[in-house]
């Protein structure tokens, strides 16, 4: 299997993604960077499975690891749908975590045998017949994109036998090596929300993520499988936030719809305050608690999309050196955080003013000075970071061109960033970057900039901890 290409993306579309409304050339950029990532993560896997786990690499992983490589030789975009699963990045880091550790990890043979289910899952999706056994730890069969299934009895291995298993269609063959199934087997096939807004609105469809090993990576407790009643209900929140958000921001509807691919339902904690957070390695996927206020999932829709892009990009290109150790304190956090925890929390934070900034402009009375409070307090919170950002050493010139073009977006929404006058320590990052890219597109006689020149290459795989990069209570 090939290893990916590199990628290239325009300054223009990398200023878009900066300003909080992501082209679509940007967020093919993203996805593309996405699969690369996830490509190489998994082919580093079987690389140390191969080494570090013979027996598992003799038994099972060696044919799981040809039937994905014929998949995706037979369909690249449909291996491509399956790599892209929300919750494949958190299986693929388990194990290259667990693979790569001081010592292999109890559960590293669990995560392992799952390669067999994401391999079938990829075969079936590009339409091809295979014949293999399935790992199925703790009696569940795990097929990424198609669902789970889900066995009598003890059974922890059971066998494929090359039934064509599509979206919608009849369930596999599987059960107990080559006997029928199990009456009682059951597979729990995708669910999907979806949400046709009238006139010219993108529509919206997103998979209610409730069934996923690999789903409790969002810092909170997740909730087990929703009933058909609570599946009703989730239906009617997200399609009734769904028409605020196509309402207040039809310009960034389109960049959401594509970024937001799976919901992953929270249990609601003690406070009765309501939580959404995303996982870096969950691409794609917003988890949130149940909520019946369609303004205050949108606004969770806007905040946790930013951060799904804002995670996509720091994939392809370091905003800050990563080994900087520094602390900084915000305003939506008790603790202290390290610089880019602040670049992505002051982004998401960023993507809601306009959002706030329209919602008043809607409403009158009492509610538009509602609205216009939680504006002024996210802007206030905004304005501080980014003075903090622009003076930090830590940044690169291509983070510093980013923040740039965040101050630029918060003063447009009539919250502009005072830079200081005079500096001891040496010339703004800001103000360098942006004056080097300049530069650069005068000499180039075009108006790329300095990103479109030089491009993101993918060519290696950083794997983080598992949890939320920032977690955001709901707003009230």
């Amino acid at each position: 299997m090939t290893a990916p290409a590199s990628l290239r993306m325009t300054a223009g579309d990398f200023a878009s993604l900066a300003g909080c409304h992501p082209s679509s050339a940007a967020l093919r950029v993203l996805r593309d960077g996405q699969v690369s990532r996830r490509l190489l993560t998994l082919m580093s896997v079987v690389d140390a499975a191969r080494d570090s786990a013979p027996e598992f690499w003799e038994t099972q992983g060696a044919v799981a690891w040809e039937l994905c490589r014929l998949a995706r030789t037979t369909d690249v975009r449909a291996f491509e749908d399956v790599l892209l699963h929300p919750h494949v990045g958190v299986w693929l880091g388990r194990c290259l975590r667990n693979l790569n550790g001081p010592r292999p990890a109890v559960r590293t043979c669990t995560d392992l045998a799952r390669l067999s289910g994401l391999a079938a899952a990829a075969a079936l999706r590009a339409g091809l017949h295979p014949h293999l056994t399935l790992a199925a730890p703790g009696s569940l069969v795990w097929l990424p994109t198609l669902g789970v299934v889900r066995l009598s009895g003890s059974v922890t291995e059971v066998r494929l036998r090359g039934d064509v298993l599509a979206p919608g269609g009849r369930p596999p063959a599987i059960g107990e090596r080559d006997e029928p199934a199990a009456p009682d087997t059951t597979r729990y096939a995708p669910r999907h929300i979806t949400a046709r807004p009238a006139g010219d609105a993108p529509p919206l469809s997103v998979v209610l993520e409730d069934n996923d090993p690999y789903r409790d990576a969002h810092g909170h407790p997740v909730l087990p499988r929703q009933t058909a009643a609570e599946l009703r209900a989730w239906q009617a929140s997200v399609s009734s936030a769904w028409g605020v958000v196509t309402r207040l921001l039809p310009e960034r509807s389109a960049a959401c719809a594509t970024l937001w691919t799976a919901v992953v339902p929270l249990r609601l904690p003690w406070t009765g305050r309501g939580v959404s957070s995303s996982a870096r390695e969950a691409y794609g996927a917003i988890a949130a608690s149940f909520t019946t206020d369609p303004v205050r999932l949108a606004e969770t829709v806007v905040h946790e999309s930013a951060h799904i892009a804002f995670g996509a990009l720091a994939d392809l290109t370091d905003l800050a050196d990563p080994e900087d150790r520094t602390l900084q304190r915000v305003g939506w956090r008790e603790d202290a955080r390290p610089v880019g925890s602040v670049l992505t929390g002051t982004h998401a934070h960023l993507a809601l003013l306009e959002f706030w900034r329209r919602r008043e402009r809607e409403l009158s009375g009492e509610q538009a000075r509602a609205a216009r409070a939680r504006l002024c307090h996210y802007g206030a919170q905004v304005v501080d970071a980014l003075r903090t950002l622009q003076a930090h050493p830590a940044l690169t010139p291509m983070g510093a061109l980013f923040v740039s073009i965040m101050a630029g977006e918060a003063a447009r929404c009539g919250f502009p960033v005072c830079l200081p006058s005079a500096r001891t320590n040496g010339p703004s990052h800001v103000r360098v970057a942006c004056q080097e890219a300049l530069k650069g597109a005068r000499r180039r006689g075009g108006s790329s900039a300095v990103l479109g020149e030089a491009g993101l290459a993918v060519g290696t795989v950083s794997c983080g901890g598992e949890a939320a990069e920032e977690t955001t209570p709901g707003a009230g």
